[in-house]
């Protein structure tokens, strides 16, 4: 049966790094079959105070990726027992296309046609994704940064206790 629904659309929390540094989005309870006839992965921005330094509105569109493959993540059915799976993404592209998740949608995950998203692949520039494989350590001040944008308050209310 031929369909004109060539993307997954997913409304998460995850920030534009993580799912870089994991070369795809996940956790989703997704239908493989439907997915992996699907070409690209479209991530709306759910908001969360983890992602509140991002910038990016409630419900926007802000990375399309191509999709790489499905992997089933073990040991993380939901409580129906469906499993969840990592949508592996090649490539991707930072977008910014308001209001692109609907209001009345309340499953995580959905899936329709990028034509209908409003969204032109031509008009993308696609870079590679490529995971992390070795994380950088962060230095003290790296992380009060970090944590006092993710708090709202200042690097310098931020402390810092390492036992060891």
């Amino acid at each position: 049966m031929a369909t004109d629904k060539d993307t997954v659309v997913v409304f998460t929390s995850e920030n534009r790094q993580e799912i870089l540094d994991k070369a795809g989005t996940g956790h989703w309870v997704i239908n493989p079959k439907n997915a992996s006839r699907c070409r690209y992965v479209v991530c709306c921005r759910k908001a969360d105070w983890k992602n509140r330094a991002d910038g990016i509105a409630q419900r926007a569109a802000f990375l399309v990726g191509r999709i790489a493959g499905l992997t089933r993540i073990d040991a993380s059915s939901n409580a129906r027992g469906q499993a969840r799976y990592l949508i592996g993404i090649s490539d991707y592209a930072e977008v910014d296309r308001p209001e692109v998740w609907r209001r009345d949608v309340t499953n995580p995950v959905g899936y329709s046609a990028l034509k209908a998203l409003g969204i032109d692949p031509r008009r993308l520039a696609f870079k590679p994704a490529e995971p992390s494989s070795t994380a950088r350590p962060l230095t003290i001040a790296e992380a009060k940064q970090a944590l006092a944008a993710t708090f709202g308050v200042t690097p310098e209310d931020v402390e810092i206790i390492i036992r060891g």
